[in-house]
């Protein structure tokens, strides 16, 4: 079950839908490897509720509030993406990933879902056509990278949403501190959830002051 304490905006059909995802994922995750089986057990804690966290930051769920188009970018079983688009079930996703069968599986988790405004598509990054107010990840590649690989999808005044572990200071380079917040996951859940994890947010061509645990 997910720990419901920490949110205040989900309805009772969100969080069903939620922990609807979290059953379909692992029925999925038995037959093909979308996250470490080791860490199964672990799967809320680990994979979810750090996503969520994201619609407890305010600048962050303001941001995806009024956004249009989103892309999730090697989106394996579905995560950040699938979480995000039910939080957020007005943005259309679209949810990218080369591997073949993992495609399959996120597409049917999509359908039994009901997840109308969310598109799988299996592609390379670098082969996709289409300019996004956001691209989102999690640990696909270091920060710096990712940021630089998914500039020619985002729209002129566009974003980057990126969970990963570690330190702050190893995570964003100097070049990019002006223009990347951090929200520091695991002081949100006051280290019951999310240990390490880090929310980094980086503006196209908005430079803004870098602040960390830039917290509501």
């Amino acid at each position: 079950m997910l720990d419901r304490s920490f949110f205040t905006t989900f309805s009772e059909q969100q969080w069903q839908l939620l922990e609807r995802y979290a059953e379909v994922l692992l029925q999925w995750n038995r037959k093909i490897n979308l996250i470490s089986r080791k860490e199964t057990d672990r799967l809320v804690e680990k994979h979810l509720l750090p996503v969520l966290a994201l619609t407890e930051w305010k600048e962050g769920n303001n941001f995806f509030s009024n956004a249009k188009k989103v892309l999730d970018v090697g989106t394996g079983g579905g995560i950040p993406g699938i979480p995000l688009a039910i939080a957020y079930p007005n943005v259309s996703f679209t949810l990218l990933d080369s591997i073949h069968k993992k495609a399959v599986a996120v597409s049917d988790m999509v359908q039994r879902l009901g997840c109308s405004k969310v598109r799988v598509v299996c592609e390379r990054l670098e082969e996709h056509c289409g300019k996004y107010d956001a691209c989102v990840g999690r640990g696909v590649m270091p920060f710096e990278a990712f940021v630089k690989a998914v500039q020619n999808v985002l729209k002129p005044n566009g974003s980057v949403f990126y969970w990963s572990g570690g330190e702050l200071d190893d995570l964003v380079p100097k070049s990019l501190k002006n223009q990347t917040r951090c929200f520091d996951v695991e002081v949100f859940f006051h280290g019951k959830y999310g240990q390490t994890k880090k929310l980094l947010w980086y503006s196209k061509f908005s430079p803004k002051d870098y602040k960390a645990n830039d917290q509501k």
